[in-house]
């Protein structure tokens, strides 16, 4: 008797479709913005930094959106409150 069985119920992992890179780009600086709003240390803003720069050389990331992200940085750098960005706000 031949029996094929698999344990669990979920299907094979395979890939998934893939992303734009600008898409990708977005998550990733997205994902530093908010790790920097949340603990506003030396290391988050470099990698907030990084990513964005990194997006804005690979050309995934316009001159506008990474004007947009120091903006933000320098918001940061004068003390702004945590909820400044609160919806309302202006930039």
């Amino acid at each position: 008797m031949n029996h094929n069985q698999r344990s669990g119920t979920a299907d094979p992992t395979t890939a998934g479709p893939s992303h734009s890179p600008r898409l990708l780009a977005i998550g990733v600086v997205g994902a530093a913005l908010i790790d920097h709003q949340v603990h506003r240390t030396a290391d988050s803003r470099a990698r907030l930094e990084g990513a964005a720069d990194m997006a804005r050389r690979l050309g995934v990331l316009d001159g506008a959106e990474a004007q947009l992200v120091a903006n933000l940085i320098a918001r940061y750098d004068v003390g702004q409150p945590h909820n400044a960005f609160a919806p309302g706000a202006h930039a």
